[in-house]
């Protein structure tokens, strides 16, 4: 067995490479070996990336990271894909749990078809969570709690159960979310719980993450969406949100290809998408060649490195 877990983690070190040697910076104190790392294990499939039904149970954080995923995915040769969300804004895990454990409704449920969309206000977690024969659940702590160890406590374990026990389908894959910091020059009053540094509220959701998500063997995957944005940080700047906090389109971009190719376990070697829109913004926003291999360095290092910034500016 030894040997067998040693293949695994020399296996997963060559899982996803980035496009160029790019040097890591940031948080090497929390460099962990492979097969701590809690991206998809060699040999093993969440999708295909032909059929992807996935829901979220979520705050906005996991709104902005799978806003796009939808179009992402048929970009990409996707042959039919759902993406659902079960939504309250700034939804704790705490909040989740007490939420199932007395059946409440308080989260809008929206469901993108291929041609067609599906909303419901004050659904319940239940509800969501039996709408369709989902193939992947993702859940997250919320943004401003993500690096506090202390707002996890066993909510976890409890929000696990419930859906283990009320999915509708046996092979759905459960899927843990590490959020992003927020801007440096953010406004936000928790900040100032992070020392308003925002290296520092990146490592502490890491260390959150290693401790709270890493050990569930539940999680198929951890998605290291908050690690690509850092990478994509070192070469963009804090220019990824529209207000410190929340991601722009580009953001949503990194942050959605960081799930795809999670949830695929592909290499990305190119970006179909040439331009993306969501409601929150009039314009359509232009990926540049340029964008483009940024978006792909900053996501292959964090598959490789899901728990350390990569420094992938030139």
């Amino acid at each position: 067995m030894k040997l067998f877990n040693r293949i695994l983690s020399l296996l997963l070190c060559f899982t996803v490479l980035p496009l160029c040697g790019c040097g890591s910076v940031g948080n090497t104190e929390n460099t962990t070996s492979p097969d701590q790392q809690g991206y998809v294990d060699p040999g093993t499939t969440i999708t295909d990336g032909k059929v992807l039904k996935v829901l979220a149970i979520t705050s906005s954080f996991g709104l902005n990271t799978t806003e796009l995923l939808h179009e992402i995915a048929v970009a990409e040769g996707a042959e039919q894909v759902i993406v659902a969300r079960l939504y309250a804004s700034g939804c704790t895990l705490e909040t989740h749990v007490n939420n199932l454990t007395n059946n409440l409704g308080g989260y809008e449920y929206t469901k993108k078809v291929d041609g067609g969309f599906k909303k419901i206000t004050d659904a319940t977690m239940l509800y969501g969570l039996q709408d369709e024969d989902w193939d992947v659940i993702f859940m997250q702590q919320s943004a401003a709690r993500a690096g506090q160890v202390d707002t996890y406590k066993d909510y976890v374990d409890t929000l696990i159960d419930f859906v283990l026990k009320n999915k509708t389908n046996p092979n759905a894959r459960l899927v843990w979310n590490m959020t992003w910091a927020y801007d440096q020059n953010t406004e936000q009053k928790v900040f100032a719980e992070y020392g308003s540094d925002q290296m520092t509220m990146y490592n502490a959701i890491v260390n959150a993450t290693k401790e709270k998500a890493v050990p569930h063997k539940e999680f198929a995957a951890i998605i290291p969406s908050g690690t690509a944005i850092q990478n994509a940080r070192t070469y963009y700047g804090d220019v990824l949100t529209k207000d410190t906090f929340h991601l722009n389109d580009l953001g949503r971009v990194i942050a959605g290809y960081t799930m795809y190719a999670t949830l695929t376990g592909k290499e990305l070697t190119k970006i179909s998408l040439d331009q993306v829109k969501t409601t929150d913004f009039t314009t359509p926003t232009e990926l540049t060649e340029t964008d483009k291999q940024v978006i792909i360095k900053a996501v292959n290092a964090a598959l490789k490195d899901p728990f350390t910034v990569t420094n992938i500016a030139p």
